[in-house]
């Protein structure tokens, strides 16, 4: 390990700044000692050897006791691609294929890290519960809207699970992904996981024809494809457990057709291209048709995955439309007897072709996650991502009062443009103005549900803002311990109530 007097050397050469060592990170590799260091506010990567032991690494200063040599780097895109290559801890790898099988944890959990900074906080969690976090998960939109990359997601996770020393599998997601470009980029920066996004290809405009219209657009299909899915699925029954089974009748199965032919051949589009980077399909492939009005039915979910199976798609997961609203950040909107029933079928019938269920915008939905630990039987996947940022902005009101008032009249300003690529009703009518809120006050408006819709989907037009951007991560990185606790309890709760098992040192 790196040794003392190598750290009193560094301690000398840099005096009145505290150096430490994160003693989790500290690990081996052929005599050659790897840490993350603090020195002062500054993390590097401390690489402690003879002569040469950071070969391969970008080196900003050398300081040397003795024969050993301790190499201080940056945390660098480049010196994480290298440290990948090294520890195969700190890189994402294919999880569905292991959930489940030879004591690998049932439960994949999606924490997208919108910040680059709530990966310690994360991993925290997941070594209480067991379940494998899906760690780096980030859509083009929330890219786009925080000026990040898929590099850069990828990056402040395999320096997280350095820094804590976590060595269980941890995912990488892509996530809503609607092209083929998308697909091979994301992969060759080393993601793990697709979610494809067909949801611009899903025809719901069928779902509430007339049986005569309905049965004129499907007679323009080409005959063969009619005779093909005809003869694969109407009078024929596809029995689940418990003695069920889906079923098409002739009207439904032709809607079904028409809502999702096209969507299926772009999923088939989207896998072929990642087939193409990663040989072999070294990938989960998620499908997600959640994005739409009305909740999938069964014959919906069934058909779309047998006819992509058939396609030669390998899928992980599908993420169906539940009924309800399953709104940003916020508990779950609807009925939970309603949500039971179909859910229970969904997971079915996911089990029944050998893909998991997928339940998205799954952040702070805990009056169902009981429902979904016991029906999906612990083999699932959720996605989360808004709670964590939810939870850097109560850092922040309760850090500084002042600029998240600030942040806060941002967010009203700007909700109406927000709202274009957000699906959220919160009422703005029933919320403070921002000069209404006290400093004991700005931390308790994170529990109003609608603050908390309004918050969650104005994070970019808030970090758009040079100002503010630079004072919020300001106070965010002088308060990471605390926030790294606040994320630990609060997704910590998430994974309790789903019913992940606690682990047991």
């Amino acid at each position: 390990m790196i040794s003392i007097e190598l750290l009193e050397e560094l301690s000398r050469a840099r005096p009145g700044r505290r150096v430490a060592v994160s003693r989790q990170s500290a690990v081996e590799a052929d005599g050659v000692s790897f840490a993350l260091l603090e020195i002062a506010a500054e993390r590097k990567l401390g690489i402690s050897g003879p002569d040469g032991a950071a070969a391969g690494f970008e080196v900003e200063q050398e300081h040397r006791a003795g024969s050993q040599v301790l190499s201080l780097c940056p945390l660098s895109h480049a010196n994480a691609e290298r440290l990948r290559r090294i520890f195969a801890h700190t890189a994402p790898s294919p999880l569905a294929r292991k959930a489940g099988s030879a004591g690998a944890p049932g439960i994949t959990f999606g924490v997208g890290d919108r910040l680059g900074a709530a990966g310690p906080g994360h991993l925290r969690a997941f070594r209480r519960f067991a379940a494998s976090p899906v760690l780096a998960q980030q859509s083009v939109r929330e890219l786009t809207l925080t000026d990040r990359t898929f590099e850069d997601v990828l990056d402040a996770s395999t320096w997280a699970t350095f820094q804590e020393g976590f060595r269980d599998p941890w995912g990488a997601d892509a996530d809503h992904l609607k092209t083929e470009d998308w697909v091979r980029r994301a992969l060759a920066a080393g993601y793990t996981m697709i979610t494809a996004d067909v949801s611009d290809a899903i025809h719901g405009e069928h779902a509430d024809r007339p049986a005569s219209e309905v049965r004129s657009a499907y007679a323009r299909l080409e005959a063969a494809y009619r005779a093909e899915v005809e003869k694969r699925y109407l009078s024929r029954s596809f029995p689940l457990e418990g003695g069920k089974a889906v079923r098409f009748a002739e009207v439904a199965f032709k809607k079904t057709v028409l809502v999702y032919r096209e969507a299926i051949e772009l999923a088939v589009r989207l896998y072929r291209a990642g087939t193409g980077v990663a040989a072999g399909g070294g990938f989960d492939f998620e499908l997600s048709i959640d994005e739409t009005a009305t909740p999938t039915t069964p014959q919906a979910h069934l058909f779309v995955a047998l006819e992509a199976k058939h396609k030669g798609v390998t899928l992980a997961s599908v993420a169906p439309r539940f009924p309800g609203e399953f709104q940003k950040a916020i508990d779950y909107i609807g009925t939970v007897e309603d949500f039971r029933a179909s859910f229970a079928t969904h997971a079915a019938i996911a089990r029944s072709l050998g893909h998991r269920i997928s339940v998205h915008s799954g952040s702070d939905k805990f009056s169902v996650f009981p429902s979904i630990g016991e029906l999906a039987r612990g083999a699932f996947h959720i996605k989360t991502a808004g709670t964590s940022w939810l939870e850097a902005l109560r850092v922040i009101a309760k850090g500084d009062p002042g600029l998240f008032r600030e942040l806060y009249a941002r967010a009203l300003e700007r909700c109406d443009e927000a709202r274009k690529l957000y699906h959220v009703t919160p009422d703005l009518s029933v919320l403070p103005a921002p000069a209404e809120v006290s400093d004991e006050g700005a931390a308790r408006l994170l529990d109003d549900v609608n603050a908390r819709r309004l918050l969650h989907i104005t994070y970019g037009e808030m970090l758009c803002v040079p100002l503010l951007r630079e004072s919020f991560f300001r106070v965010l990185q002088s308060s990471l311990p605390a926030y790294w606790a606040a994320l630990d309890a609060h997704i910590g709760r998430h994974l309790s109530l789903l019913g992940a098992p606690e682990r047991h040192a």
